[in-house]
């Protein structure tokens, strides 16, 4: 009996490997995504473009989300109409290259025409701003048209409405998601696109009455807060800008104070034009580094950056300095003068498309020194105001309402619903000033840095269990190439990814549309290759060739 089984096994070979591929086919490929914003509607149009109707695996795509709206995430859900979009709407997109696909779909909905544009009957121009929750509404109109072309293609997706607080690692390819009510659900790869982390609590003020350290949604605390208090509001950027438009909308006029420990203070966004980099470049990159195996330094990327500055008619110091002029004669200044800075911000987002590849080559050490000494400075300027934010802004300011203290040295808690301000120059150390405030509000921005403490909880039993370890410049550990994952091993973990403000420490600037959608499109990439080249009939040509050849074409 041995004899006749060994010699069957044997003779065909073929037909064991067939078959075993068949069974393979008939199992389900099943796929997690944790959170569904903007980046998970990239991820699923990326799905859509490289897992085509010949694709020999079944899948199945599961959606988790803990808030109630699928699509918009916590970016552009339902919140106050008066927190705009930083781009006009003709440039705003989903997708990395079609910069013009929320006007179009804009345009589905009906348009009127007039001597000299096209206003949509919904009264947005090409060239206005928009709510961000009128953003919110684009997207997850895409993200049903996403799930409605991914079945059509045999993909099921489901949206699952709940919390997922654990990930555990079961096996090569098998993952087993758990959600609040310690419900398990087994998967063959994971897509973290949780979103943006909660700004850091930097003066430890969490729990005390009338502190808020995660500012959005706006609308979750601003009814609260009444028209004569006074409102403290750690940071001088667009979040803080957006929660004292929000505040000025409903009738304040008690004091709304900026708190900023410098005087980077933000540019106004202007019409996007294309601008054409010439030293900045890949290929100078690439010789770069032909010349230092090591990893490059700040001082050879700073050589050429300001080489493309000069173009602008921008000296390198004039952008990376300290302003020496009030917030409210600065804001002043930049409505007055849309043309100062207009082709610096050209330039700037021109380099959104090559700042990963330079951001990799720097040695860990030339990361640290720029982060300590132009992150701020550079994010102040490359994350710009609304021209409606900065009008009312103004206006806040003229009326005495709005004012900026900079040089904020700490914030302490006097009693229940009262905090005192300490502002301290560096040149005037021992000549400190105090602002008190009924109400302080963090609108320092997501922070970059993430462990254990997180105040997700997913996040904080992912850093606990070790399937995820911290990058020292932001985010989490991943693989350049893919964006997969890496344990506190650093071992990169098959078919789990993240995209977002997560993979800040890998990838650098990632707060743009344009950056979540190119790496989205790049994991549904590297996802479709690892499936092909696994599940492939033997000795077929793969299909992930193929499609790669597509494509390119």
């Amino acid at each position: 009996m041995g004899y006749n089984l060994g010699k069957n096994s044997l003779d065909k070979p073929a037909n064991s490997s067939i078959a075993q591929h068949q069974d393979e086919q008939n199992e389900v490929f099943k796929i997690a995504i944790i959170g569904c914003g903007a980046a998970t509607v990239a991820t699923l149009f990326g799905f859509i473009e490289y897992f085509h109707s010949g694709f020999i695996k079944n899948i199945k795509i599961s959606i988790f989300e803990k808030e109630p709206t699928f699509g918009s995430g916590l970016a552009y859900q339902c919140d106050s109409e008066e927190l705009m979009m930083n781009m006009v709407s003709s440039t705003i997109s989903i997708f990395p290259h079609k910069e013009s696909d929320f006007w179009e779909w804009i345009l589905e909905r009906g348009c009127s025409y007039s001597v000299d544009q096209i206003i949509s009957k919904s009264g947005v121009a090409p060239e206005g701003y928009i709510s961000r929750q009128f953003f919110g509404a684009y997207l997850r109109s895409r993200l049903q048209e996403a799930i409605s072309a991914l079945e059509k293609l045999g993909i099921e997706v489901d949206l699952i409405h709940c919390e997922v607080v654990n990930l555990e690692l079961l096996g090569d390819d098998e993952f087993n998601v758990i959600d609040k009510k310690q419900k398990g659900q087994k998967f063959n790869g994971v897509i973290l696109c949780v979103g943006n982390t909660s700004p850091q609590d930097i003066f430890n003020l969490s729990g005390k009455s009338q502190y808020i350290n995660n500012p959005y949604p706006v609308s979750r605390f601003s009814p609260l807060i009444k028209r004569s208090d006074s409102v403290g509001i750690i940071g001088g950027q667009l979040t803080a800008a957006d929660i004292a438009v929000v505040l000025a909308n409903q009738g304040h006029y008690g004091p709304i104070y900026f708190f900023t420990r410098d005087l980077n203070l933000p540019l106004i966004r202007r019409q996007k034009n294309k601008f054409h980099l010439n030293y900045l470049t890949i290929e100078n990159l690439r010789l770069l580094q032909i010349k230092n195996k090591d990893g490059i330094s700040l001082r050879q990327i700073l050589r050429l950056a300001r080489k493309d500055f000069l173009k602008t008619g921008m000296r390198w110091n004039n952008i990376f300095k300290s302003a020496k002029t009030e917030y409210s004669h600065w804001i002043k200044y930049l409505l007055e003068d849309e043309y100062t800075f207009m082709l610096w911000q050209h330039c700037a987002i021109e380099t959104d498309f090559i700042i990963a590849e330079y951001w990799h080559a720097l040695t860990s050490s030339e990361k640290d020194l720029f982060l300590r000494k132009y992150h701020r400075l550079w994010m102040s300027k490359r994350v710009p105001l609304p021209v409606h934010t900065a009008l009312k802004l103004h206006s806040l300011f003229q009326a005495g309402i709005l004012r900026h203290y900079p040089f904020l040295y700490e914030i302490n808690f006097l009693a229940r619903n009262r905090f005192v301000a300490v502002i301290k120059p560096p040149e005037k150390s021992t000549d400190a000033h105090e602002v008190v405030c009924d109400w302080v509000i963090n609108a320092t921005g997501p922070s970059r840095d993430v462990d254990k403490h997180s105040d997700s909880v997913l996040i904080s039993n992912l850093f606990k269990s070790g399937l995820i370890t911290a990058n020292p410049h932001g985010g989490i550990a991943l693989d350049y190439e893919t964006s997969l994952i890496k344990t506190r091993e650093l071992k990169a973990l098959k078919n789990f990814y993240a995209i977002g403000h997560l993979t800040s420490g890998t990838y650098y600037f990632i707060s743009s549309l344009d950056m979540v959608s190119l790496r989205a499109r790049n994991v549904a990439k590297h996802f479709f290759k690892s499936l092909n080249n696994k599940y492939r009939p033997p000795n077929s040509v793969s299909q992930s060739s193929i499609q790669e050849e597509n494509v390119s074409q």
